[in-house]
């Protein structure tokens, strides 16, 4: 969910002890607000492969979540560097997915990977949204993502990790690619 359409965020990969002490701390001194099955669908189109930088920048999906579907655009920055700040993202609700994936195939898209999670979201002060994310065929991770700024990007990453290290997992080298990414390297298309 970004904040006017920019997204600042960090995800860090965590064993599965870890994410039960996390989920612990968050039960204390966060509010729980759900639990959800999503799913994601990645696409890339033929005119631009977003797959061709060495440090892909933009993602182009349609998310599913319950009843609910979404086509989702994100472009991070800084471009073509390992470690992204920060994405522009962009949502729009759809009626029909089915029926825009068939669109996207007669475009000429090509569907790259669907990641498949289970989420736990809590609220810490209306200040960050927590999601325990069960990622199929990825892992275990908490994404920590800024829902109001901080004066900026930098100093908005900056709490974001302050508040890591509250949660016991500040030590921790954030993921910096992302679910769609990992899936990716473990089908050999980056």
């Amino acid at each position: 969910m970004a904040h006017n359409n920019k997204e600042v965020e960090i995800k860090i990969p965590v064993l599965k002890k870890e994410f039960v002490a996390v989920k612990k701390k968050l039960l204390q001194i966060a509010k729980f607000e759900k639990i959800s099955g999503q799913t994601d669908t990645y696409f890339t189109p033929a005119h631009k492969n977003f797959l061709a930088p060495k440090f892909p920048f933009e993602w182009l999906s349609i998310r599913k979540r319950g009843e609910k579907s979404i086509l989702n655009y994100k472009h991070f920055f800084p471009e073509n560097q390992e470690i992204h700040t920060h994405c522009n993202e962009f949502e729009t609700e759809i009626s029909n997915p089915e029926n825009l994936e068939k669109i996207f195939a007669e475009l000429g898209m090509k569907k790259l990977v669907t990641v498949e999670k289970k989420r736990e979201t809590f609220d810490y002060n209306g200040e960050f949204e927590i999601a325990l994310d069960s990622v199929k065929n990825a892992g275990y991770f908490v994404e920590i993502e800024a829902l109001k700024d901080f004066g900026g990007i930098e100093e908005t990453r900056k709490k974001l990790f302050e508040f890591a290290g509250t949660i016991g997992i500040g030590h921790i080298e954030p993921d910096n690619r992302g679910y769609p990414y990992l899936l990716m390297q473990k089908k050999g298309l980056v």
